[in-house]
């Protein structure tokens, strides 16, 4: 995330370490940007090159070094070329951007940027479901990355529960929900134990296995309308026999750069 000297992003530096420590989540550095914790492997950010990092991570926390990288912020991740955009009537922009917007967000590091088509394509499709059959009163974002899904959700006037493993993301979407003067419920939980809530629409921009877990479990099929994307076109039939499987009828789908995302309703809702 971005903090004081630094108003944004140019080349990040990361160094990647073999397990987690919840230290390293705040690390006593000016130049610190923020980890990222998966599958037992930790991956630290910073604005500048940090020499002997490795070897001091190694001996306070007893992780091991695996790989350093310097990589352009615009080529990091699903590309960071971000730019102010619109969704329905609202304007969007990074933090960085002059001017008067509706929403600003700091991308950070994490997925959900605006760069990426399956995200641009959940925020259309949000806008669109929310036109059509909103209001929502309450809003469950599954993954929620940077939480612009979140933020465009909580601005519309939606009590929104946003889930993420990654504490990465749940900071950041906190840090979003501050800069707009925004509120909702952020939990750093596996996705699978916060479905079942009583909630009108589902969020769900996740990756096709994940999907396909979901899709079969009774306790996420409660919901009346669910978004969902984060696959390709080649792994559409798949999750199309999941869908009929679990009763959910398609009403729209939308596809951008070989990117789904489809809208499904419940009709036992």
């Amino acid at each position: 995330m971005l903090r004081p000297p630094y108003k944004r992003y140019e080349t990040l530096y990361l160094y990647a370490f073999s397990g987690c420590h919840p230290d390293l989540r705040a690390l006593p550095d000016p130049d610190f940007i923020g980890c990222w914790e998966e599958d037992g492997l930790s991956v630290l950010f910073f604005h500048r090159e940090k020499d002997g990092l490795p070897e001091k991570i190694s001996q306070f926390y007893g992780l091991k070094f695996e790989l350093s990288a310097a990589v352009p912020y615009e080529e990091w991740g699903e590309g960071r070329r971000l730019t102010p955009f619109r969704v329905g009537p609202l304007s969007l922009a990074p933090v960085w951007e002059e001017g008067s917007y509706d929403l600003r967000f700091d991308p950070g590091v994490v997925f959900g940027s605006g760069g990426h088509p399956t995200t641009r394509l959940m925020l259309d499709s949000l806008w669109e479901l929310w036109e059509k059959a909103g209001p929502f009163t309450q809003v469950l974002d599954l993954g929620c990355g940077s939480g612009l899904l979140t933020l465009l959700a909580a601005k519309l006037g939606a009590m929104v529960t946003a889930v993420d493993r990654n504490p990465l993301c749940v900071a950041l979407t906190k840090k979003n929900l501050e800069i707009n003067g925004l509120s909702a419920e952020v939990l750093e939980e596996d996705v699978r134990k916060v479905i079942g809530r009583p909630v009108d629409l589902v969020l769900a921009n996740l990756y096709k296995g994940l999907l396909l877990e979901l899709l079969g479990l009774p306790s996420f099929q409660t919901s009346r309308y669910y978004l969902i994307s984060g696959f390709v076109i080649s792994m559409e039939a798949e999750l199309r026999e999941a869908i009929w499987g679990a009763g959910f009828e398609i009403e729209d789908r939308k596809e951008e750069e070989g990117w789904v995302c489809i809208l499904l309703r419940n009709p036992k809702t």
